[in-house]
């Protein structure tokens, strides 16, 4: 006779892993990652008032950052993934100078730009760019992901911020280059601190923590389901801010 369980299937630690990083890996081909926007970024040299739209729009989301990962340490139960949080809040938080807090290093270089292409101090705080609807949509919206009362959707979330987030400062660096003329050689790249900071060590070591983390999370199929659900929701959101940006700058 055959004996149907009702007991739900589990996962190994090490099956949750390979299953997560398969899907962490997939982002590179979303539209969170794969835009118009970051093509039309890297190829030509903006506007000043073009600047000001993409700087406003993103310093608007990075400095909602440190707000996103402590939800979700709130939001944790395993002990090591709320371990692994903290240390990405630390990083984010300039190891507790608020000189070096990453939101505020990319306002300090986004001004700088601005003003060396407007010819006047600029204060980021008071350009006429608008902050967009989906830029508004994407800061509600994710931080209702990350405040989710499923753990899984949370770390899903996070993954998904981690993952995207090397490339998006890769295709963002690649952009920034068009505008050295502004800058002396060597002070370009002191300016360009931001992204050399999450293009080298630290963004590497936060895409491996959210992996460790999301599988911690996940001892059945089920929580996976919920995992890609945090992860989805996110890329969307961050797919459809880049497309409007892009239709702001470019209407077809």
């Amino acid at each position: 006779m055959t004996v149907i369980s009702d007991q739900p299937s589990q996962l190994s630690l090490d099956e949750a892993h390979s299953r997560i990083q398969a899907l962490a890996h997939g982002c590179a081909e979303h539209p969170a990652v794969k835009n118009a926007f970051y093509d039309m970024w890297i190829a030509e040299e903006l506007t000043a008032d073009e600047v000001e739209l993409v700087a406003k729009n993103f310093y608007e989301r990075v400095r909602r950052t440190p707000i996103r990962i402590a939800l979700a340490f709130l939001h944790m139960e395993d002990i090591t993934a709320r371990a692994e949080t903290v240390e990405n809040l630390y990083d984010e938080m300039g190891h507790g100078d608020p000189a070096k807090a990453h939101s505020v290093i990319l306002r300090d270089f986004l001004e700088s730009l601005l003003s060396r292409m407007r010819g006047h101090a600029v204060d980021l705080a008071t350009v006429k760019a608008p902050v967009l609807p989906s830029t508004l949509r994407l800061i509600e919206e994710s931080e209702k992901v990350f405040s989710s009362p499923y753990p899984q959707e949370v770390c899903g979330a996070l993954l998904a911020q981690e993952w995207h987030a090397y490339p998006q400062l890769v295709s963002l660096y690649e952009g920034v280059r068009n505008y050295r003329r502004h800058y002396g050689f060597e002070e370009f790249h002191e300016q360009c601190e931001f992204f050399y900071l999450h293009i080298g060590a630290t963004e590497k070591e936060h895409k491996v923590h959210s992996l460790s983390t999301a599988a911690r999370a996940c001892g059945s199929p089920e929580d996976i389901e919920q995992l890609e659900k945090g992860f989805a929701t996110y890329l969307d959101l961050l797919a459809e801010n880049w497309a409007e940006i892009h239709r702001v700058l470019r209407p077809s």
